[in-house]
This record gives C-alpha cells, structure tokens and sequence, in this order.
C-alpha cells in the first residue's frame, strides 16, 4: 500500500511582481469606483493573500481561498506594510496550525486584542515568511 504525501506549505509561495497581480483584486469594481491601489500580492497554496493601500496611512490585508466562487477575507488593517504582513503572518499560522493553543477566554476576562493569539510556543516561519523577509530587505 502506497502512502500518499500531504501537500506541502513550503513549495508554492511566490511574491508576484505588480504587472502578475491579478486583474481582478486591481480592477475597480464599477464604473466611476476606485482602482484598489494594491501594494503586494503573494500567492500560497491555500489561497491568494494581498495589501491594499485604504489612504491616510492604512492598509488592509486580504486573503482569498482557492476555493472556487470564495470571496475575499479581510483580516486585517495595519499603518505599515510590516504590520500588515504580521497580519498575513498569523493568518496563516491559524489556518497551518488550527490545533495550536490560543486564547479563548475560557478562563476569565481577557483583552479582545488578545483572543486567537497562540498561548504557548511561537509560530514555525515559512517558506512566505521568508518571502515577507525579502521583501522588506528589498525595500519595495
């Protein structure tokens, strides 16, 4: 009986350079609306994750599953493209790692910034960490 792999997290993630982002995450939904000023793009392989610039010094992290017909998630908003990719960064450690202990607040009162932050350990860094890495180091 032959084993069949899982998938791994570490080989499709790729930084897309602005002319590879995808039409539509950069295409204004309608007519007289405006062009989402989209200041990353990286793709993963269980979805597509993005930064948009909102204007006045915030942005917004987003991320779309493969799944065919999902919408877009926002999860999260950040004043500087470091904070946004900590945004993604902990998105993915919740969707890779959905068994690590987090805060609930099962056991008493706790801050709401706090809920779904991981109790114990720290998060492995990945292959899109790395890439995040890079890309600051860049300076893009």
């Amino acid at each position: 009986m032959t084993k069949i792999a899982k998938p791994s997290t570490e080989l499709a993630v790729r930084v897309l350079t602005p002319a590879e982002y995808p039409a539509d995450i950069t295409a204004a939904p309608g007519p007289g609306l405006y062009a989402p000023d989209v200041r990353f793009v990286a793709t993963h392989p269980l979805g597509l994750y993005w930064v948009e610039h909102h204007g006045a010094g915030h942005l917004s992290a987003y991320f779309r599953p493969k799944r065919k017909g999902s919408r877009p998630k926002p999860i999260g908003g950040a004043s500087s493209m470091r904070g946004a990719f900590q945004r993604i960064s902990d998105h993915e450690d919740e969707m890779v790692n959905p068994d690590a202990p987090r805060e609930e607040g099962r056991n008493g009162p706790v801050s709401i910034y706090s809920l779904g932050r991981r109790t114990t350990g720290k998060k492995t860094p990945t292959q899109l960490d790395r890439e995040i890495e890079a890309y600051l180091s860049r300076g893009e």
